[in-house]
């Protein structure tokens, strides 16, 4: 599975619990690893170490980028390349929530979750498209089970997520065979996000949350991980799919 030391992977959002696990699992497959993030510059550069340190990664690079900007996309891909080379793999990660009931969603509510998960997930992957020159390439976007069956209060992420399972088909149809384009959509994934939605530092509330899971506990985020190093294995015949890592918990 390793690729040639010369193949590079780009994880947006790279900071989140999703983030950090894939970045840590495609560097320990062999990839030098660009870690494109919003956050704190301390803390992308310690991953970035780490990653070389800890997990083999060839390099690693963070890279502060707006993905929402087509400038500062077009940048965050310039810079990659000219210090890894080819970028191989691109796996659109970043997001954003602002939950509103349906009536209440603003203008911005609804444009920022559009540009941030819909709008980043078109233009990192149209750039990496334009550039790419190689046979096996790879995108993997990340989805969400309530882009498939919707939640209160979330009209504008779900709606987002799923335009990104819609367009994930649209691009696997247009750029196949030479790049394969998947989506990974996590279930209840233990993340700092989902504890804080679910409150489940109060009594009950993971037990609760675990009950309908036919495997009966939360996802890992190396569960989520694990599937995007699988999906970009050389070769995989497997493409334009959405793969859902949530324990059985929503099947179709």
């Amino acid at each position: 599975m390793a690729p040639l030391m010369a193949a590079a992977a780009l994880i947006t959002g790279a900071l989140s619990d999703i983030g950090r696990a894939t970045a840590r699992e495609l560097a320990r497959a062999g990839f030098a690893i660009v870690l494109d993030h919003r956050g704190s510059d301390a803390q992308a550069k310690q991953l970035a170490i780490s990653l070389e340190r800890d997990c083999g990664a060839p390099k690693a690079l963070a890279i502060e980028a707006d993905v929402r900007d087509r400038e500062q996309v077009a940048a965050l891909f310039e810079r990659a390349e000219s210090e890894l080379g080819s970028i191989e793999v691109l796996v659109n990660n970043a997001g954003v929530n602002r939950d509103r009931p349906f009536t209440e969603l603003s203008a911005d509510d609804w444009e920022t979750v559009l540009e941030t998960v819909l709008g980043g997930t078109f233009l990192c992957s149209q750039e990496f498209a334009r550039r790419y020159r190689g046979e096996k390439g790879n995108i993997v976007n990340i989805g969400s089970v309530t882009a498939l069956k919707g939640r209160p209060n979330g009209a504008n992420y779900c709606s987002a997520r799923a335009g990104v399972v819609a367009l994930t088909k649209c691009m696997a149809l247009e750029l196949a065979p030479r790049i394969r384009v998947n989506t990974v959509t996590p279930g209840r994934i233990d993340t700092a996000e989902l504890r804080a939605r679910y409150r489940l530092d109060e009594p009950g509330n993971l037990a609760r949350l675990e009950h309908d899971v036919p495997l009966a506990r939360l996802g890992r985020p190396e569960d989520v991980a694990e599937t995007i190093a699988f999906l970009v294995g050389s070769d995989r015949y497997v493409t334009g799919q959405n793969l859902l890592v949530d324990g059985g918990l929503f099947m179709h």
